[in-house]
């Protein structure tokens, strides 16, 4: 034996041993160069290179040491064994991961077969000879299905995209959030106020100019779009000539509301005809239209008149097949035909204005109902307390500061005083009254504006007033306006004729009502209205804040100009934006998606988006999902699905925040864990990607993309990624509660998000065998764990993270018939082998898999209340079981599920099952489902049955039966 290559074997093992097999299998492959003749030396290496999942090396050094071995008169048994054993699981993963292909078999078919008679001829003891039995016999189950792993991959990605990731609501009707509440975001600037994060098109490549590409996940109302446009064309405008040519830019813009994407499209096509409107009362009523469609309750019926015509219009080219809309602007055929039955409830439905503006309400967000509320609800965090306390005490002393600084002039301006009052007289009076100043404007404000003369006017009116040039056609209006600026306010004569015109001359914005407000089921008479309590000029406060971004008043916390109107402030912020629409012609896509953010990244990422055109970006430089991920399992959905749609860019990065529930959380330790059962530190390592700022629960989460695969030295060990997985896959079989609402968890991923998670895994780096070898362990039907699902209220608490209980057997077998239906569905893409771990009754066949529908009747009708509600249809809870008549009863199977888990014996696997995934669910009608076509033949014969229920209620198991007898659609 060649000392040189000996002592490189030795050093090899130590790191071999250690974990770093990237290390060994150089070290190794250095040995075997140092002695080509001794087949240890190619094997060592073959067992490294197939710990850091390089297959394909990992076969070829195997037939190296096999050549060798051959040749040698004094054989090692034991050596044949492990080469044979070890290339019959190269070549499953390998071939499944499609590293190798079949030429591989035909240059190396002979010796291939070779090693395998001799493996099992030197097999000494029975068991090794068993398991040797077994892998190549899983290799022969492949051998028929190798060309359809290259053929067939495709198509089953495109299936797996399109499987429902999250547990479905009882009710599938979706929440309107019709107008913004937030800062305006350009994301060429960052995240909003106080959050820079430039992204520096002088620093992109070329290649990377013309490929700018910004998705907004809950786009809502298109503020974010509409900044980000502005921002774009600003950049746009400073490049030099020659990169000018290079810059291309698309916007994507995504909703899961239908009613949310049509009413953008409308503000799109008002922008587009205010690009091209000349005439100054045109261009003044475009403006008002679009003020009024996107921040207010009614409008003028000359405004009115244009929004309709931007949808009778719209109406028509969605009938067409090349709907001719500008050049800029695009909708895929599926979103237009998601959006086309609100466009025709707009242009039908017939509308009260004073019943519209008789439930409408101007509030500050500190009066409104729901906030009150909200602080005398229990289960508030002492810690996020404090720091709101902490935070508001800060922004009050900065109000103080900019009280005490602020000019003579400026305070002239203020209605309190008078031209004839001195400098003197009024400082004197903001000293005297300082604390009540600073409360009025952190509560009208918090942090930014005084109230404006026509917020007075709009509390008796609930209108916004129309622009100075078009005030003559209001009776009234101007008289109002002049009583307010005056200081008298509006007398009761001129508040009756303004009251008067506006019920019969204006019209309600339709663009406020989705079809729900004519479905029976949520109004008894078919008329639905909105319920517009908010802040209505917490939108014009924040266009006023975005339009001086670049003036020297930028950073003013004060605004004190209080005679601009809402239609100047939102004016100039829509001429901004329809100059950028001018400005970047040739150079811009705006792109309108309907669907869910998860569902559609995921669509993009497999290539299931077949309706969006092959040059439409599926990686982004920017994403910005709002606070989607409250609804959407937080940051893990995140990083399964929107990570890989990144680009690979130093500056790529993804930005969300938290508003759904901000009371809950201790801090962004406890948000990330509940959702990711992981710590922001530990993200990186366990999902390979990088946590940029991890201060969601407060400030913003920014998350970046890494080149994958990653160095497997980088990555969790494989018992870490075992233990985690596991917890995951626990608290998806047994989730935890939620609270009540406004301290409510969402964490709706099924175990279909837990096989994209797997999916996930193998891109970051981990090695194939490592995930197969886990997901062998489920579909055996019990794994031996000492790890507990958390049974509890979420939050769930860091400490939990180390919990551990004393090892027992649970049963997973309830939860298998979703294994099934996935693993059938995308059998051909599946990145690891399978074949030899599916239960015998398994579907491999995507054609075996339909959709059926169960015809249902509830057992029970639900709150739609949204606070102190246990019952809720609209939270995605829930669970279908199916069972065996004889085998106990739904209830007993519901209320025993967590100690089924733990390995109580009865019922018996097989006897019934749960299905975590659901295409449809609408609990007084119907449910759509999808199982193998053998399977529902099996349940026939059987007499099963199925209810659907919420797995985390006291209403458990009491929503609704059926017949046991399942319909196809």
């Amino acid at each position: 034996m060649d000392k040189k290559a000996a002592d490189l074997k030795n050093k090899g093992n130590e790191f071999f041993k250690s974990g770093n097999v990237h290390r060994a299998a150089e070290i190794f492959a250095q040995a075997e160069k140092a002695d080509a003749t001794d087949p240890v030396y190619p094997s060592n290496l073959s067992a490294a290179l197939y710990e850091t999942a390089d297959y394909d090396g990992c076969a070829q050094a195997i037939l190296r040491a096999w050549k060798l071995l051959q040749g040698n008169p004094s054989i090692n048994p034991s050596l044949v064994v492990r080469l044979s054993s070890r290339l019959a699981k190269a070549l499953c993963h390998g071939f499944r991961a499609k590293e190798l292909l079949p030429s591989f078999l035909d240059v190396n078919g002979a010796e291939i077969a070779g090693l395998r008679n001799a493996g099992v001829e030197h097999s000494t003891k029975s068991s090794d000879k068993e398991e040797l039995v077994r892998l190549w016999r899983e290799w022969d189950m492949m051998i028929p299905e190798l060309a359809k792993y290259v053929e067939a991959s495709e198509v089953d990605l495109r299936r797996l995209a399109k499987l429902p990731l999250f547990f479905n609501p009882l009710d599938p009707t979706r929440e309107f959030f019709s107008i913004g509440t937030d800062d305006v975001i350009d994301l060429m600037e960052g995240w909003g106020p106080g959050e820079a994060y430039s992204l520096k098109l002088d620093r992109l490549p070329p290649e990377r100019l013309s490929d700018i590409a910004l998705l907004f996940g809950g786009v809502g109302d298109g503020r974010h779009a509409l900044g980000t446009l502005v921002g774009l064309h600003e950049a746009f405008q400073k490049l030099p000539k020659t990169k000018r040519t290079q810059f291309k830019a698309h916007l994507t813009l995504l909703d899961v509301h239908d009613a949310t994407i049509a009413r953008d499209v409308c503000i799109l096509m008002l922008l587009h005809a205010l690009t091209e409107a000349s005439d100054a009362t045109a261009r003044a009523e475009i403006k008002a239209t679009l003020t009024y469609t996107f921040c207010g309750a009614a409008m003028p019926s000359y405004c009115y008149k244009r929004l309709t015509s931007v949808i009778e219009d719209l109406r028509k080219r969605f009938t067409l097949d090349s709907p001719g809309l500008p050049d800029w602007l695009r909708v895929a055929s599926d979103t237009i035909t998601a959006i086309l039955p609100t466009l025709d409830f707009w242009l039908t439905a017939r509308k009260s204005t004073s019943r519209m503006l008789e439930g409408h309400e101007h509030m500050s967000p500190s009066d409104l109902p729901e906030a009150q509320m909200m602080s005398m609800l229990p289960g508030g965090n002492a810690t996020l307390k404090k720091t709101l306390e902490e935070k508001e005490a800060e922004e009050r002393a900065k109000i103080r500061q900019t009280l005490q600084e602020m000019s003579p002039e400026s305070l002239a301006e203020w209605p309190l005083f008078t031209k004839d009052d001195s400098p003197e007289k009024m400082r004197a009076f903001v000293n005297d009254n300082m604390d009540k100043l600073i409360d009025m404007i952190y509560k009208e404000g918090k942090g930014g504006k005084l109230p404006l003369y026509e917020e007075a006017f709009y509390k008796g009116a609930k209108v916004f007033l129309p622009p100075k040039e078009l005030m003559k056609r209001h009776p009234g209006f101007e008289t109002a306006w002049k009583q307010i600026k005056s200081h008298t306010g509006m007398s009761q004569p001129v508040l009756r004729k303004v009251r008067t015109h506006i019920q019969t001359e204006w019209k309600p914005n339709i663009t406020l009502f989705d079809t729900k407000c004519s479905d029976p089921r949520c109004y008894s008479d078919r008329d639905g209205y909105p319920d517009i309590k908010l802040d209505m000029f917490r939108t014009v406060t924040y266009f006023e804040q975005f339009n001086r971004r670049n003036t020297p008043n930028a950073q003013d916390l004060v605004r004190t100009d209080q005679h601009i109107l809402a239609s100047q402030v939102c004016g100039a912020f829509f001429e901004k934006a329809a100059n950028a629409l001018k400005g970047l012609a040739g150079h811009l896509t705006v792109e309108l998606l309907c669907g869910g953010l998860s569902e559609e990244l995921a669509k993009m990422q497999w290539g299931a988006d077949v309706t969006r055109p092959k040059e439409f970006p599926r990686k982004y430089t920017r994403m910005w999902l709002s606070n989607v991920p409250d609804y959407t399992h937080g940051p893990l959905n995140v990083i399964i699905y929107a990570i890989p749609c990144l680009q690979d860019d130093p500056q790529a990065a993804i930005g969300f925040n938290s508003l759904l529930n901000t009371a809950v959380w201790a801090g962004d330790d406890e948000f990330f864990h509940t959702y990711t059962l992981l710590l922001p530190k530990e993200v990186p390592r366990y999902l390979g990607c990088r946590v940029i700022s991890s201060r969601v629960v407060m400030d913003v989460c920014i998350l970046g993309s890494q080149s994958v695969p990653r160095p497997l030295s980088e990555l969790a060990t494989r018992d870490e990624l075992t233990t985690w997985l596991t917890r995951v896959l626990f608290n998806t079989f047994i989730p935890g509660h939620s609270k009540l609402r406004p301290h409510n968890v969402r964490c709706p991923h099924n175990l279909a998000a837990f096989f994209g998670l797997l999916f996930y895994l193998h891109r970051a780096g981990y090695p194939a065998h490592w995930l197969s070898d886990f997901l062998a362990r489920v579909l055996s039907g019990r794994m031996l764990s000492d790890i507990a699902p958390y049974d509890d209220f979420w939050p769930m608490p860091v400490k939990e993270r180390l919990r551990r209980v004393p090892a027992r057997r649970v049963r997973t077998d309830p939860w298998l018939v979703d294994f099934e239906v996935m693993i059938a569905s995308a059998y051909h893409a599946v990145p690891f082998p399978l074949t030899g771990a599916l239960p015998a009754d398994f579907s491999r066949e995507p054609e075996d898999i339909q959709v059926w529908e169960a015809t249902v009747q509830p057992a029970q009708y639900f709150s739609t209340a949204p606070l102190f509600n246990f019952s809720s249809p609209y939270d995605p809870r829930t669970q279908l079981l199916f069972y065996r008549a004889s085998a106990a009863t739904a209830t007993r199977l519901i209320d025993d599920m967590g100690r089924i888990f733990e390995g109580k014996a009865e019922p018996a696997p097989g006897t019934f099952f749960i299905l975590t995934m659901q295409e449809y669910v609408q609990y007084q009608e119907c449910i759509r489902f999808k199982l193998s076509k053998k399977r529902v033949e099996r349940m026939r014969k059987e007499d099963w049955y199925m209810m659907a229920y919420r797995p985390d209620t006291g209403q458990q198991g009491e929503l609704y039966i059926r017949r046991p007898f399942i319909s196809k659609t």
